[in-house]
């Protein structure tokens, strides 16, 4: 009987886990989003002169947001 209820207290506790580190997945997926967002929203607001400057076409502005993390969140 003893047994029985351990594990199912092991059972319980992993789930917990599970939904507690898929929350956190989730909340990172957000953020991250929301900061290729910004960045994109930044480059956007660029002229072209601008972005020639630092090496960038307004057609890679969508890449760039993305594949770039050195650039990402400080335009």
């Amino acid at each position: 009987m003893t047994q029985a209820i351990l594990a199912a207290h092991s059972y319980s506790t992993r789930a917990v886990e599970v939904l507690i580190e898929a929350f956190r997945t989730f909340r990172q997926y957000r953020l991250n989003r929301k900061v290729i967002k910004e960045t994109e929203k930044e480059l956007g607001r660029l002229t072209d002169y601008e972005l020639a400057d630092i090496g960038i076409s307004r057609g890679e502005i969508y890449y760039v947001a993305r594949s770039n993390e050195n650039l990402r969140g400080w335009v």
